[in-house]
């Protein structure tokens, strides 16, 4: 998605698709999230794990928000949107670590 709003044209279709395209992953993540949290935490503590995953988000997207609007003022809006990339590659990594059956 962030490489599709570096390069495709802004028009309303392109970022139409971008949008469908971007939803459809963010429900994806949101639901595996959730299930490798609880999976993970086994069955004494499920509700404890599901709130530290909310906070730990949470976190995490202020952070990203600061640092993408640094990169962005610093150097513009394609490096700004070309750290998301290496960042869903990391967590990508990360999980098939944890899981390497995936």
């Amino acid at each position: 998605m962030a490489l599709a709003i570096i390069l495709l044209p802004l028009t309303v279709l392109a970022l139409a698709g971008i949008c469908i395209l971007g939803g459809g992953c963010v429900a994806m993540e949101e639901t595996l999230g959730d299930s490798l949290c609880a999976e993970l935490a086994g069955e004494k503590r499920p509700v404890m794990a599901l709130g530290t995953l909310a906070t730990v988000r949470g976190v995490g997207d202020s952070l990203s928000n600061m640092v993408v609007g640094t990169l962005r003022t610093a150097f513009g809006m394609s490096v700004a949107f070309g750290y998301s990339p290496v960042l869903f590659a990391a967590g990508a990594l990360l999980v098939w670590k944890l899981h390497p059956e995936i």
